[in-house]
């Protein structure tokens, strides 16, 4: 190396002063001499320094982090070779950073339109990021369903009544420390679905034998009934089969047109008016001991819904309300149109049982014989149809509550 030359050059000029100043040689030899080694020095220095220079301009660069800039060749080999290591080690570091930066934007892109919802948690286990669909799941309901999951588990659970959410709590390493991540993914869809499609293979085979087998069984009671009109006792008899038969007919017929429930007419709806339009039809509900009272908070909240189904969900939840209050007096049920979409339908009844809480709107389940578990599971289809969230839960005074949330029009006022 080029400096290696210079120390040995330097190294002789240094000898050869000293050997001529012991000699008694001349002044201008001694002058000679020196200027020769303070020339070497030079040479020496700069090619010390140019490479320490080299090390030091790309130490400058790492610290701010700038991988765009390069080193510029000296004309000097050995800096050169410092150089030119660091031109090829801040491009490959520049290529490992693009291919980070592009890997971590499609991530978070996918994790943003994901509709499972994930919530990132800090050191601590508080929650710092989370994508659009956690936003939207979030609720107290769910951070009490995810603080109930043990670390490293997935759960099964009911939020909310209405809502069947498997949550999971993981971890991940970050600068050597463990992260947690939550995530949250809805099932109630896919859960609905399939109760929905076993519901309705059952309804179609039991409507059809049923209706095959009474069809014959009511055309020959009739035709006996005719024979046996001067036997009164019999008649009579003929007549009570007839009648079973014709009621377990609508009794079939019920459960089919849940299954062929229509699809919802959306319209611009203003829930004020709309409220007050089914005021009459509600109260017609209670008997002497229950009022029914409604409040509007919002004149001009508007929804998109279709007005006819949501009367049914009305009703059927007045309904519910009206036979969980049954003989007790002073019977209350308040119907509040919140705003923003929301409907509250209270009331000072007895409450939900917390071991049937999480069966209300499943298929064939009733706590009212009945009732055959039509009502919830109506209310249920229809809400769903309009994109609504709802849920049914104890109040802490006593009493039930049932709200539900309609999707809010996109232009305000132009109901």
């Amino acid at each position: 190396m080029r400096y290696r030359l210079h120390i040995l050059m330097l190294a002789i000029s240094i000898i050869a002063m000293v050997i001529t100043g012991m000699a008694g040689g001349g002044y201008w030899y001694t002058a000679g001499e020196g200027v020769f080694a303070l020339a070497v020095l030079v040479l020496l220095s700069r090619s010390v320094f140019k490479p320490l220079n080299a090390v030091r301009n790309g130490v400058y660069l790492l610290r701010e982090q700038d991988f765009g800039s390069r080193l510029r060749l000296t004309g000097q080999s050995d800096a050169d070779r410092v150089v030119d290591l660091f031109n090829r080690l801040m491009d490959s570091m520049k290529s490992e950073r693009l291919k980070l930066v592009e890997q971590e934007k499609f991530l978070s892109q996918i994790v943003e339109v994901s509709p499972m919802g994930i919530a990132v948690c800090d050191y601590d286990g508080n929650i710092v990021e989370s994508n659009r669909a956690w936003k939207g799941m979030q609720s107290p309901e769910l951070d009490k369903a995810v603080a109930a999951v043990p670390e490293g588990e997935s759960r099964t659970v009911r939020v909310a009544s209405s809502q069947i959410v498997k949550v999971s709590r993981l971890w991940f390493m970050d600068s050597g420390f463990r992260r947690q991540f939550i995530l949250a993914e809805r099932l109630t869809d896919e859960i609905v679905d399939a109760e929905k499609q076993m519901f309705s293979r059952i309804v179609r085979t039991i409507g059809h034998e049923v209706n095959n087998s009474l069809g014959s069984v009511i055309s020959v009671l009739d035709s006996i009934g005719d024979d046996l009109k001067g036997d009164r006792a019999a008649a009579e008899a003929v007549n009570v089969s007839m009648s079973s038969c014709h009621n377990l007919v609508k009794f079939v017929k019920g459960y089919a047109d849940v299954v062929k429930l229509p699809a919802p007419e959306m319209e611009c709806v203003r829930v004020g008016e709309w409220l007050r339009r089914e005021e009459a039809v509600l109260t017609a509900l209670a008997p002497h001991n229950i009022r029914i009272v409604t409040k509007i908070a919002d004149e001009t909240d508007e929804v998109l819904a279709d007005p006819v189904l949501m009367e049914r969900v009305l009703v059927n939840v007045v309904r519910n309300a009206v036979e969980s209050i049954g003989d007790k007096p002073d019977g209350l049920v308040r119907i509040v149109a919140c705003g923003c979409g929301e409907v509250r339908v209270t009331d000072n009844g007895a409450g939900i049982d917390p071991a049937v809480a999480d069966r209300l709107f499943t298929p064939f389940f009733s706590t009212k014989r009945p009732d055959r578990g039509l009502g919830m599971m109506l209310i249920a289809d229809i809400l769903r149809s309009h994109g609504a969230r709802f849920a049914l839960e104890n109040r802490s005074e006593g009493g039930a509550v049932f709200y539900f949330v309609m999707r809010k029009t996109p232009f305000p006022n132009l109901c």
